[in-house]
């Protein structure tokens, strides 16, 4: 490699990817984590080609970072001149215990208490050097790191007395008396724990949390209380893949013992049982090192380890993969090529077979791809057309796998089976970038996932100033045009989930956009990444919500603002506020119909005069599937199923009179009867004579009336005019809308 190629490393490298690392292991591993290309992150290794250096590196690599390496040799000096560059973007902190103590530090007496832990020699071959009777170190402050880098003290509490017992010592309080002492439980609330833990076999303590009768915290502190012992929390806990080998994972389970750090002397290790001096002995027999245990609640174990030794199982089996791949090390000459080109097609079935399941969805045009658990296994089932389809079954043996693999690259915790988790997945296919959500749900004792799978990126066409959206009609498209000329107001597009609200949103935008005016949107998530258009995504862990996110966008000096959708009366009134002081507000809300609209925006405690002066118009929405034009087919409907879409005298004459069309299914259709969708329209201009009556607080269908005498077409109309069209049937119309008349 060349100078020329560390400068492109140091281009390349991606910050985010270099804080998940300490510097010290940076620094004595020699390797640096370069960018992530997809499924996979490149790291820069010095002597790459030595096993025994690089798998350690890899496994690192995987448990940090959830991705698969793609190794790039790198000289000594081209290290050190990348850690000296970026060395202040690496962590620099060392493993951190939060100890809470069992006492005061002002009550801890020094006393050199002697560890009395000889080994059962009826059970273990103990060599003497083992056979320890010698006081556990006390000293004020004890290194958490090896014995051969810079230490950095931490203040840690003597050894407990449980360790050396006096003959004379009395004995501990039951957890539960001990619980009702510190006010956290009532007896009745003891009595009714215990009888559940009876039942169950449930430690005491796990079942007074599942009850909510008291916290984990509050569990934590009672048996540091009751064991005289230091505890410690699970979130506390880095484990070291390194240490936690010093114990066979069979004792770990059957022990309860979770290795933290060792100092090359010492072991520091929390216990669900820290009195156990057998398991402390066989501890000592085990790893040849002085046991230091600190209490950990059984819940808390209990999560640490599942999730522990399912990403070691995950881990190994994606390291397995990597050093059987035949160009796992890339070649000076391929390398930036490699950053380039698209993801590698994975050797492994299980990965191509899920894989296949996003890229078949996305062939089919499928918004979403639902992975659910029946009876006898996993099917998976496209959402088309607003539809949902089964299409596959997903074979028992390699159910658990697909699965698993698919949380994987959604960076979903894999340990996590009880609770609902979310997470994304950037995806290159055919030459197009396409970003999926991916939620999963506990159902059944089982896992359920949807993955929704958003737009493309698309580069808007300039210059196209003429409105499209499928299936409006002329008139309507005039009226959203005239909405979107004018200079400030709101403009909204309502409509249940799944009706096409922000793709409309977009059409307007894609419309106005130009190089005169600024355009800003806040999105959850940002659903098609639109160029020329700044788009900000919400974020609420950051703090960047709807509400706030427009109130910082109003000091960017915008035109117009774009908010994915009101929720909450503290985004409505930043949007009233937007709109009043000169800018063109659009979102969307889930109402009905066009009219009640006004009165939603009211109920969510907008004053109606505020209401009547900032809103401009509003487009309520449907999204119909269209009849295939290669297999529709003419039919004559009954009266009675007319009388489903419409009361009115004059249409059931024209339905009689005009050809009406059903699906039948063809092989350009996939046997559906449907190719596509179009939306239906109610458009609703607000005019001065509606404003005055928003103001005085008019029924949704006294204002709905007004607006049909001033021409606005409902929602039904429009369904009626497809039908007569040719263009839906009947039977899509009742789907969508509902039955007009029962």
């Amino acid at each position: 490699m060349t100078d020329s190629v560390t400068e492109k490393i140091k281009h390349s490298i991606n910050t985010e990817y270099l804080e998940l690392f300490l510097a010290e292991d940076i620094k004595k591993e020699k390797f640096i984590p370069i960018n992530k290309q997809g499924e996979f992150l490149f790291v820069g290794i010095v002597d790459a080609n030595n096993p025994e250096k690089r798998n350690p590196i890899l496994t690192k690599i995987v448990v940090n970072t959830k991705l698969k390496p793609k190794i790039v040799p790198i000289t000594e000096e081209q290290f050190q001149e990348l850690f000296n560059f970026f060395k202040d973007k690496f962590k620099n902190e060392t493993v951190s215990l939060n100890l809470n103590t069992a006492h005061d530090k002002n009550e801890i007496k020094e006393e050199a208490s002697a560890i009395s832990l000889t080994p059962d020699t009826n059970n273990l071959e103990v060599k003497k050097e083992l056979s320890v009777a010698a006081p556990l170190p006390e000293p004020d402050k004890i290194s958490l790191k090896p014995e051969n880098e810079e230490e950095e003290l931490i203040a840690l509490p003597k050894p407990a007395k449980p360790f050396a017992p006096k003959a004379d010592n009395a004995p501990k309080k039951r957890l539960g008396d001990q619980l009702i002492d510190d006010g956290f439980i009532t007896r009745e609330q003891l009595e009714e724990a215990l009888f559940h833990s009876k039942q169950s076999g449930t430690p005491i303590g796990s079942v007074l949390v599942k009850l909510n009768f008291i916290t984990v915290d509050q569990l934590r502190t009672a048996l540091s209380k009751q064991q005289g012992i230091s505890s410690v929390q699970s979130k506390d806990l880095s484990i070291d893949p390194a240490v936690i080998k010093l114990l066979p994972e069979d004792f770990i389970k059957e022990n309860k013992v979770v290795p933290i750090r060792t100092d090359g002397k010492t072991l520091f290790l929390g216990m669900v049982n820290p009195n156990d001096k057998q398991t402390l002995n066989d501890i000592i027999y085990l790893t040849g090192l002085k046991p230091y245990p600190l209490i950990l609640t059984h819940i808390e174990y209990e999560r640490c380890m599942k999730n522990f030794f399912e990403t070691v199982r995950e881990t190994e089996k994606l390291l397995k993969e990597i050093n059987h791949e035949d160009n796992q090390v890339v070649e000076e000459d391929n390398l930036w090529d490699q950053f380039e080109k698209e993801l590698e097609d994975d050797s492994n079935l299980v990965a191509k077979f899920a894989s296949s399941i996003i890229t078949d969805a996305i062939d089919r045009k499928a918004s979403d791809i639902h992975i659910e658990p029946m009876l006898d296994g996993y099917i998976v089932r496209y959402r088309t057309d607003g539809i949902l389809q089964k299409v596959l079954e997903i074979p028992k043996k390699v159910e658990s796998s697909v699965m698993s693999r698919l949380k994987v690259i959604a960076k979903l915790d894999i340990a996590e089976h009880r609770r609902p988790q979310d997470g994304h997945i950037s995806l290159k296919y055919n030459d197009r970038t396409y970003d999926l959500r991916v939620s999963t749900l506990p159902v059944n004792q089982k896992e359920k996932m949807v993955v929704r799978v958003l737009a493309p990126d698309i580069k808007v066409q300039k210059g196209d100033v003429k409105l499209k959206l499928a299936g409006a009609v002329a008139e309507d498209l005039e009226k959203i045009e005239l909405m979107t000329n004018k200079p400030h107001g709101i403009i909204l597009a309502v409509g249940p989930t799944g009706s096409g609200k922000t793709t409309t949103l977009y059409s307007v935008l894609n419309r106005m956009n130009n190089e005169t005016i600024n355009i800003t949107t806040v999105e959850d998530p940002v659903e098609i990444k639109l160029d020329g258009i700044s788009q900000v995504q919400v974020n609420p862990r950051a703090d960047i919500t709807f509400a706030s996110c427009l109130r910082a966008i109003l000091r960017q000096d915008p035109d117009v603002v774009m908010i994915g959708e009101i929720r909450d009366f503290e985004t409505l009134e930043a949007a009233i506020h937007a709109s009043i002081t000169g800018h063109v507000v659009l979102s969307t809300l889930h109402t009905n119909s066009a009219a009640a609209t006004v009165v939603r925006l009211t109920e969510m405690g907008a004053a109606a005069h505020l209401v009547a002066t900032a809103l401009e118009g509003i487009i309520a929405q449907r999204l119909v599937r269209r009849l295939c034009p290669e297999c529709k087919q003419i039919y004559k409907p009954t009266d009675k199923e007319l009388k489903f879409i419409t009361s009115s005298e004059e249409d059931l004459e024209l339905f009689r009179q005009k050809d009406i069309y059903k699906p039948i299914g063809c092989d350009a259709c996939n046997k559906t009867g449907f190719v596509g969708r179009m939306g239906i329209y109610e458009v609703l201009v607000v005019s001065r004579e509606i404003k005055k009556m928003i103001s005085k607080g008019a029924a949704d269908h006294e204002i709905e009336e007004v607006a049909i005498s001033c021409g606005m077409k409902t929602l039904q109309r429009g369904g009626l005019d497809a039908i007569l069209n040719g263009e839906i049937p009947i039977s899509e119309f009742i789907r969508v809308l509902g039955v007009v008349n029962d």
